[in-house]
């Protein structure tokens, strides 16, 4: 057997993928309302063609033929063995199952979007928990032995048990909320100034103005507007942003689209010689939200990234050439607690996080039933925050993440958090200073840095390989409650 038919088989699920990812973003940006249901059913079809392949007798011969050819080179090595990966652990799920699956969720996510427009999770209650009994179903075909959320977990963070990021959390937990309980006896900034009425189209150009100034490409890339914002597409020459628009606070566009660009940042600097591999894209859901959330906080929570382009939000917003830098940059680093995670600071961010890791393994354990989600995030937000949603749309329904089936999906942050804490300390030994850097307006150098020693490789190292390779040492949580630290004693006189 060829090596070249191992990589036309590859190249043709690439091309499934990437026409499941642009009907998944349509779905989600611009399809019309009458064209949900054959945009569902073409995902299905398309998505069960490629679970299909994954799992197919081909791929079987393809693993027994080549798994010990010396011949092979690095990136094919890769390739064949996240092949084998999905094989072993999809192979025994029922192709009717999957179908049935994937064709739920994207129905789902259209039932949230309208349920938590009208606050209304009694709607969309039956649908999650089917996703819930299938997420248990297709877990028992991949592995019954293990812990079922363990399993999921899987999915977005290979080789982390729920009892090892349990453990990193409470460590988390130990650093952040003794600077909450400190911060929150000091005196608010009063960050009313800071609201208006900011037409759209303005927070579109700003927006745009941000992700090209922080190397986001729109030669491979767009910004659209969604319900929630993500980011989709194929590395590295099409890969798509979103964010929404709050016409009273520029702050949730602003820091979403810095998010995001984060994101599209790693796949735009994916390797070209990756492209038609499984290997072109993030390695893992931690690895990706480092960068995003590194991007969002590290860089764009601190005045240095401001003062150079300070003057643009003002020539967009003429009201904010009224408005002191420092009053901004203070205002923008405000902590306190918040009902919305994505609009929370990122201290308490992280115990948005925490809450949802708990929500999810007591809905998987049986501890939970889903007719009972709303209640317990109640009780949960005011054990974490001290606060309660009066609504379920500022509470349950917040996120699509449960909508899509993406259990498992949550802890992924808070790693980035940690994650991005250790690239941050790392890179400022190698090229300077973080301060220094934004100062001089060099975020080339911040992105050739990131490119360099992360982006590139794409999924050829796991986390733990680039975290060992770039920061000399394993998951360690002290760099990100250092910057915390160092950050918040500046700015709140501790």
């Amino acid at each position: 057997m060829k090596v070249e038919l191992l990589r036309e088989y590859m190249s043709k699920m690439c091309d499934l993928n990437h026409a499941v990812q642009l009907m998944q973003w349509d779905l989600k940006t611009k399809a019309p309302k009458n064209a949900v249901d054959t945009h569902i059913a073409a995902i299905s079809t398309l998505s069960t063609e490629s679970f299909k392949m994954s799992i197919s007798d081909q791929v079987k011969d393809f693993i027994e033929t080549f798994e010990h050819d010396e011949k092979l080179d690095d990136i094919m090595k890769k390739s064949l063995k996240d092949l084998k990966r999905t094989y072993e652990r999809s192979k025994n799920i029922p192709e009717k199952l999957y179908n049935e699956y994937t064709s739920h969720t994207a129905k789902s996510e259209m039932v949230w979007e309208e349920a938590k427009r009208n606050n209304d999770f009694e709607s969309f209650r039956p649908y999650l928990e089917k996703i819930v009994v299938y997420n248990k179903e297709m877990a028992a075909h991949i592995d019954s032995n293990q812990n079922v959320y363990d399993v999921m977990l899987d999915n977005f963070e290979t080789g982390l048990s729920s009892d090892k990021i349990n453990n990193l959390f409470e460590e988390l937990k130990k650093g952040i909320v003794p600077l909450v309980e400190s911060i929150s006896h000091k005196e608010r900034v009063d960050d009313s100034k800071l609201l208006g009425n900011f037409e759209e189209y303005k927070q579109k150009e700003l927006s745009e103005y941000i992700l090209k100034y922080i190397g986001y490409d729109f030669d491979c890339g767009r910004l659209d507007k969604s319900e929630h914002p993500f980011t989709t597409g194929t590395a590295p020459y099409d890969v798509r942003v979103t964010t929404r628009y709050d016409k009273k606070d520029i702050k949730s566009c602003l820091f979403g689209v810095i998010h995001e660009g984060g994101h599209g940042i790693y796949e735009q600097n994916i390797s070209p010689s990756l492209i038609k591999t499984p290997l072109a894209v993030g390695t893992c859901m931690g690895i990706h939200e480092s960068q995003s959330r590194l991007y969002e906080n590290i860089l764009g929570k601190n005045i240095r990234f401001w003062e150079p382009i300070y003057s643009k939000v003002g020539e967009i917003f003429p009201e904010f050439k009224a408005i002191e830098l420092e009053l901004f940059h203070k205002a923008i680093n405000i902590v306190e607690p918040s009902l919305i995670r994505v609009e929370a600071d990122e201290l308490t961010y992280n115990l948005h996080i925490i809450l949802r890791f708990e929500l999810e393994k007591d809905l998987f354990t049986g501890d939970l039933q889903v007719k009972d989600l709303p209640q317990a995030w109640r009780e949960k937000m005011k054990k974490y925050l001290g606060i309660v949603p009066k609504t379920d749309t500022d509470g349950v329904l917040q996120d699509c993440h449960w909508a899509d089936g993406s259990f498992g999906y949550f802890p992924s942050y808070a790693l980035g958090n940690i994650y991005g804490g250790q690239f941050a300390a790392q890179m400022e030994k190698e090229v300077g200073t973080i301060d220094y850097l934004l100062k001089e307006q060099r975020l080339d150098i911040i992105k050739d840095w990131l490119r360099n020693n992360i982006h590139r490789f794409g999924k050829m190292k796991t986390s733990a390989e680039l975290i060992k390779d770039v920061c000399k040492s394993d998951i360690d949580v002290k760099p990100i409650i250092d910057y915390y630290q160092n950050k918040y004693s500046r700015l709140y006189h501790l």
